[in-house]
């Protein structure tokens, strides 16, 4: 194992973590739709991610075992450097969206690192989580495009994009009748066009 974090850890902080994004970019709608229309073109949000990405390659090719090729570990770490370093030179273009696709991929290892031999129910939500994290991160590094045209589909319409930000983060709540008065609330403020 890698990491150190229980189940319980991770699931909790992803949890959190998951509310607080949403919930920034539903009670600060417009400054949050603003921010993302610009997030896959951004250099400093890129270069932030890829050095993030890029020492948490190097950490994790330091510091893993690698069996029988530990005696190639500088290697592995120079290769993750120079592959950060490169990326930034060369492939400049949605560099943040390429670089949160990488993060993505990171972080499902911590995940799946968690419920690694374990018995729990719970465990079955996070490594599904982790997998749709890695088809996501894919999709992000392969095809970088994808992100901001699916930021202009989902904030094109202020209705849409704060029910979609709301089943993001009360998905089950969505389904009890309390908040049916939250969503007729919404619909008056703004006509429904889905």
């Amino acid at each position: 194992m890698i990491y150190s974090f229980s189940l319980s850890q991770v699931a909790v902080w992803l949890g959190f973590g998951s509310f607080l994004a949403h919930a920034w970019c539903f009670f600060d709608y417009d400054k949050a739709v603003s921010w993302w229309r610009a997030f896959p073109r951004s250099d400093l949000m890129g270069g932030i991610l890829l050095a993030l990405a890029t020492a948490w390659a190097a950490w994790l090719a330091g510091t893993m075992n690698l069996m029988e090729y530990t005696r190639f570990r500088p290697l592995f770490v120079l290769a993750a450097v120079a592959l950060g370093v490169t990326s930034w030179l060369y492939v400049r273009e949605f560099i943040a969206v390429r670089a949160l696709g990488v993060l993505l991929l990171l972080g499902a290892n911590i995940l799946l690192d968690a419920c690694f031999l374990r018995e729990d129910g719970l465990r079955l939500i996070v490594v599904a989580y982790a997998y749709v994290l890695i088809v996501k991160g894919m999709f992000m590094v392969g095809a970088p495009y994808l992100l901001r045209d699916a930021i202009d589909w989902a904030f094109a319409n202020p209705f849409r994009g704060k029910l979609l930000l709301l089943l993001l983060i009360f998905p089950r709540s969505l389904r009890r009748r309390r908040s049916a008065l939250l969503l007729v609330t919404l619909s008056a403020s703004s006509p429904l066009r889905l």
